[in-house]
């Protein structure tokens, strides 16, 4: 973990951004782009579908475009895998990817990057073990995201299937789009970013020579742990966030969606479902060794 400020933070961030492969997240209640953002740092995704950007901005309720002119969200439209998120008290900011989290003062504004004091602090993603504040910061930053959220607008990128291996783009489509709506200060239905695909098909027909291994929508996830007031509290594995005391499910939902990226059973985490405490833990083996015996 790495304390930055001036330069260097404005750098870890532009990094952050420009070099992400499966997705990058960003949580700022204000959002305004130069012509070095679009030009030199975001353009580098503008044709690439691979990359998920999720962009989450907040304040100004009966005036968002204060929060997010509307020249920006039209810039952001351009790109073919993005969601844009309306976080009505959001005050926190954050830059991450898939390898890297940034938690800081700093606003997606460049005039905060040229001529502010501000402060950040910078972890990466451990290829081997885990990062606490990496693992925490970004479920939260998630889950706030999909809990307080008012989703306003979705872009989703469309494959063809090989008939073997791969895919082929052709092209995105707008599923969700009430960016007119909110600025023109109408209110908009609470819609979360979980109920939206990450990618479709348009030849889905065509059978895939191995069955993928079976994820969990949101709302079946969520039923073993908030659906009832009468089940066992616990704790989430990797956040400490509150879920019931399921051995099969021993994540929040939220950290349920970063680790099925990868599906590792034996990726170590970092708390007892049962007790809470610090623990090395895994999804196959989530409690500490007394609250299994309980458990049991």
């Amino acid at each position: 973990m790495e304390f930055l400020t001036g330069k260097p933070l404005a750098e870890e961030i532009y990094d952050t951004i420009y070099y992400a492969e499966k997705y990058i997240l960003i949580l700022s209640p204000f959002i305004q782009l130069d012509e070095y953002f679009k030009e030199e740092v975001f353009k580098t995704h503008l044709n690439n579908s691979q990359v998920h950007i999720i962009l989450g901005f907040g304040k100004n309720e009966s005036n968002i475009s204060r929060s997010f002119k509307k020249q920006d969200i039209e810039y952001f439209t351009q790109f073919p895998n993005i969601t844009i998120v309306y976080i009505p008290n959001l005050h926190g900011k954050y830059y991450g990817n898939e390898k890297k989290g940034i938690i800081t003062s700093m606003n997606l504004i460049d005039f905060s990057f040229l001529n502010n004091i501000e402060f950040g602090v910078s972890a990466d993603k451990k290829l081997v073990g885990n990062n606490k504040f990496f693992d925490i910061s970004q479920g939260k930053c998630f889950n706030i995201l999909e809990e307080d959220g008012f989703t306003i607008y979705v872009k989703r990128p469309k494959y063809k299937k090989k008939r073997f291996f791969g895919k082929d783009y052709v092209g995105s489509e707008i599923e969700f789009n009430v960016i007119d709506n909110i600025a023109s200060g109408q209110s908009i239905e609470q819609i979360r970013v979980s109920e939206f695909l990450d990618e479709k098909y348009v030849n889905a027909s065509i059978k895939e020579t191995r069955i993928e291994r079976a994820i969990m929508t949101e709302v079946e996830y969520v039923e073993h742990f908030i659906s009832s007031e009468e089940k066992n509290r616990g704790h989430c594995i990797r956040c400490k966030t509150s879920i019931a005391v399921d051995l099969e499910k021993p994540l929040c939902w939220s950290c349920y969606k970063i680790w099925a990226h990868h599906g590792n059973p034996n990726h170590e985490e970092n708390y007892c479902i049962s007790c809470g405490d610090d623990h090395k833990t895994t999804i196959v083996k989530p409690a500490c060794y007394s609250c299994y015996k309980k458990i049991k």
